[in-house]
């Protein structure tokens, strides 16, 4: 299993450099965290991806999600500002520091750590897809980078067929 995460890695960071295949309509596929009352149904973090461009050699990644609140699908558009650390730094219910760990031409897993204006920390994963569900091989990967950010496996929640927003 370590072998494959090592491949996943290798493979990811070497793509990483090919920011086009960042570029477009992405749908959230899973979403987990260590604070599971922020991505449960009608959670302030539970978003549904619609779209990622990049900007200036992707130095600025602009991402079109909806969160539902009250039933409601509320439309929002962030851009993180890259770092020198290769995350990206954006505002949305607090500070977020995301970074997409894993790239294949349909996947993208992304970090983010969420401190809100509370001042509570959240460490999520999210799955950004073109529409199919995970793999074996990519679900072991998602478990795997859940272990290591400290997020109970209870807390990995298949979304997909959650989202009932527009295109």
């Amino acid at each position: 299993m370590v072998k494959i995460l090592l491949l996943a890695l290798v493979f990811s960071l070497a793509h990483a450099q090919d920011f086009a295949e960042l570029q477009g309509k992405w749908y959230t596929i899973v979403i987990a965290a260590d604070n599971l009352e922020k991505i449960e149904e009608g959670g302030p973090l539970r978003f549904y991806f619609r779209h990622i461009d990049c900007y200036k050699n992707c130095s600025e990644m602009e991402i079109t999600f909806y969160v539902i609140t009250n039933n409601q699908c509320s439309k929002t558009t962030v851009i993180g500002y890259l770092k020198g650390n290769g995350t990206y730094q954006t505002q949305f219910e607090g500070n977020n520091i995301f970074q997409p760990l894993y790239i294949t031409s349909d996947k993208i897993f992304f970090t983010n750590k969420n401190m809100d204006r509370a001042g509570q920390e959240t460490n999520m994963i999210v799955v950004a897809g073109k529409g199919n569900a995970l793999t074996p091989e990519e679900n072991e990967i998602l478990v795997q980078f859940a272990h290591e950010k400290k997020i109970p496996v209870e807390n990995i929640l298949n979304i997909l067929a959650t989202d009932t927003c527009p295109e």
